[in-house]
């Protein structure tokens, strides 16, 4: 019987649990922060469908919840772009075995540690998660001892109580720096303000903290124009001096362009000073804010004297790494970044190298990269790009959305962290200890009336047993083969060898994943470049790199050249009818274009594409600035395409629209946006041109496949 994969899944069903999902991603997920990661749901009811029959469509709810561990029992699934690792971690849990590939170090390094487990003595005794928790808590309380209560001490501040009597030594959650810039015309030092406000809590009595812009003193009060009670001066809260790049200075008055007045006339990255610091009182349970005093500078001070003296052995736990030019990567160059460094002031660079260096003591190599994830996680929020959200009062992490981006209110973190907070050391560790329990207490998010639980599936508890080459793999008691490399070359698999082959692969036109991790690499290599040759280099080698970069030369034809490689090399290794299962999802017609020739042009039709939700109206941003909420699952495999059909260009659209509406019907989403249900028309052209009508024509001129994408997108009519 036909498997449901070929025939119909259940998309409304899946996208109401991916929605849940990424909204809050499974914890296996928080070793490491990665991009654009899809959810579980999606994977997890690919691998399901590719096993059940077409007839199980009705009871697939029911099995999506079973103990499916050894649904996979015998076979083998590629990843040739594992980038976060969805794929592998899936297939383990149904009993696969897995071959996983990518050819960025970060993401194979992220993947290694979702997958692995530490043992016993170096033999196959695994530790209870009981024994495992023990074990990273007892290294957690040592790198404490040794560095962690020195972190937590400098970064706590006094505070006077409401008689302003009493001073006492209360914890810093974050502190507020603005960036300064010397007057062209009066030199004047002028602090860039975007607006004066420092929270914007849209609650009930609640008094907004604002920060004058003459002395500095903050100010309560949630009007448009506040008083300042110390200086006199009567100020908008939310006209600031700066805005789009442009600032004006307080003292002349004069107008000028950050970038073209400041910056290219300066070979350094504006300095900042401190103007507010948010604490916690843990007597009180009470937060609030404060103006800086002498004893916060002379201790800030204190750190950069020791960090202009550090010693030669803490400073190779510091990247001395250039920023290499990139797409992403000239937005912090043009405000004359040229180091990674360079990123951190220098209480976060001194501490950090420091706590590099205790956890490079870890004796066990996979505990040590267990918490090299732990601190590679921290310095995301660790950093001087991160901003503070003013409306829920918390830091957002640099990669909160997928870009860098220099702000002129950067955050500094406390880096050890305190009771509340997001984005410290003791945080990251936590989802650490979440992340490993869920490999022995895998889960799947149910949801009853409209109310979210966990089903814990004990037995598709999962980890990886490495094997070093395909013979190993198959003939001895291992799962999984993890490679840094390019899916141009899988020389290493034998021909038709491998059951399916399921991935995320490179977009078109997306941001460079490449040269955002860069920012994690220049940090993991001081650790691991003595352990795995490819964190060696200086920078990530991205030459065989799937992708389009103006930066680095690589065009739109090389991407096609590139991928059609991959997609010939996965023909190769794919037995026979087995399927090429792909997660997708763009913006433009080039986009969708540049994944079709080189499906297309290796020998795979496209069978069937379903909708399924995956990110979040804030996630997934592609180089436009355009979001979607839904990517096109595509089922392809390798087949002569013996279709000698023709058929007039209007008709064949009509036939498209047809078969949208009968998925627009399916999915029941109200909210589907207009670049959603181009994905849907997309995904219904794949189908119809791949298995009727390759030959479409208008009168007697034929039709190009790019003509009818552009046709959809840019809603072009088709000229003779």
């Amino acid at each position: 019987m036909v498997k449901m994969i070929y025939k119909n899944i259940p998309v409304k069903f899946i996208s109401g649990i991916s929605k849940k999902e990424a909204n809050s991603k499974k914890p296996i997920y928080q070793v490491h922060k990665w991009f654009g990661r899809k959810t579980d749901a999606i994977f997890r009811s690919i691998l399901l469908s590719l096993q059940l029959d077409e007839d199980n469509i009705d009871t697939f709810s029911n099995n999506y919840y079973k103990d499916n561990h050894d649904v996979l029992k015998g076979k083998i699934i590629l990843d040739p772009f594992m980038g976060g690792g969805v794929t592998l971690v899936n297939t383990l849990r149904f009993g696969g075995k897995v071959v996983g590939i990518d050819i960025n170090p970060v993401a194979w390094f992220i993947t290694k540690n979702e997958l692995q487990l530490p043992n016993r003595n170096k033999r196959e005794e695994y530790y209870s998660i009981e024994e495992l928790t023990r074990r990273l808590e007892e290294e957690f309380h040592k790198l404490e001892e040794s560095i962690g209560r020195e972190i937590k001490e400098i970064y706590t501040t006094t505070i006077c109580d409401s008689d302003k009597k009493i001073r006492k030594e209360v914890d810093i959650m974050y502190i507020l720096w603005v960036k300064r810039v010397k007057c062209p015309s009066c030199g004047k030092y002028v602090r860039l303000f975007p607006t004066h406000s420092i929270t914007k809590v849209h609650r009930k009595s609640f008094e907004n903290y604002n920060v004058c812009p003459r002395c500095g003193e903050i100010v309560r009060g949630n009007e448009l124009e506040l008083h300042c009670s110390n200086c006199g001066l009567n100020f908008e809260k939310d006209r600031g001096n700066y805005k789009g790049r442009n600032f004006i200075c307080s003292g002349c008055g004069e107008k000028f362009n950050l970038i073209r007045d400041i910056m290219r006339k300066r070979k350094t990255p504006l300095s900042s000073s401190m103007y507010a610091i948010q604490y916690y009182d843990p007597d009180t349970g009470k937060k609030g804010f404060k103006v800086p005093d002498k004893e916060d500078l002379n201790k800030y001070n204190a750190i950069r004297k020791k960090a202009k003296n550090i010693t030669i052995d803490i400073s190779r736990f510091i990247p001395h790494s250039k920023i290499p030019n990139g797409y992403n990567t000239k937005q912090i160059q043009n405000h004359n970044y040229r180091y990674w460094k360079q990123m951190f002031n220098d209480r976060q660079l001194y501490y950090l190298s420091r706590l590099l260096e205790e956890i490079d003591k870890i004796p066990d190599l996979i505990i040590k990269e267990l918490f090299l994830c732990v601190f590679s996680n921290t310095i995301n929020a660790n950093n001087m790009f991160c901003i503070y959200n003013s409306q829920c009062m918390k830091i957002e992490p640099l990669f909160g959305d997928h870009h860098m981006a220099p702000v002129m209110n950067p955050v500094e973190n406390n880096i050890w962290g305190t009771r509340f907070g997001r984005g410290s050391f003791t945080k990251s560790f936590k989802g650490i200890l979440q992340s490993k329990k869920f490999n022995y207490f895998p889960y799947e998010r149910l949801i009853v009336d409209g109310k979210n639980s966990n089903k814990v599936i004990k037995n598709e508890e999962f980890h990886s047993e490495f094997a070093s080459d395909f013979n190993e793999l198959t003939s001895k008691n291992k799962n999984t083969i993890l490679r840094y490399g390019s899916a141009e070359n899988l020389s290493f698999l034998p021909p038709r060898s491998i059951d399916a082959v399921i991935t995320d692969p490179p977009y078109y036109s997306a941001i460079n994943y490449g040269e955002l991790s860069e920012f994690f690499y220049s940090w993991s290599k001081l650790i691991l470049e003595n352990k795995y040759d490819f964190f060696q280099s200086e920078h990530i080698i991205s030459d065989d790199e799937v992708t389009v970069s103006e930066a680095k030369g690589i065009t739109k034809d090389e991407f096609i050249f590139k991928l059609t490689r991959c997609f010939t090399e996965i023909k190769r290794v794919l037995k026979e009818d087995a399927p090429l299962i792909l997660t997708y999802n763009n913006s433009c017609s080039e986009g969708w274009q540049a994944l079709a020739q080189p499906m297309f042009n290796s020998g795979f039709i496209v069978e069937k594409t379903y909708p399924v939700h995956t990110e979040l109206r804030a996630g997934l941003i592609d180089n436009r600035r355009e979001k979607m909420n839904y990517d096109l699952i595509i089922v392809a495999r390798v087949k002569e395409n013996n279709n000698n059909c023709s058929i007039q260009i209007n008709e064949f659209l009509e036939k498209v629209e047809i078969e949208f509406q009968k998925t627009y019907l399916e999915l029941e989403d109200e909210n589907l946006s207009v670049i959603d249900m181009n994905l849907i028309r997309v995904g219904k052209v794949f189908e119809i041109y791949s298995q009727c009508y390759t030959n479409i024509y208008k009168g007697d001129t034929r039709i190009s496949f790019q003509d009818i994408l552009e046709c959809i997108y840019k809603k072009i009519p088709i000229v003779i």
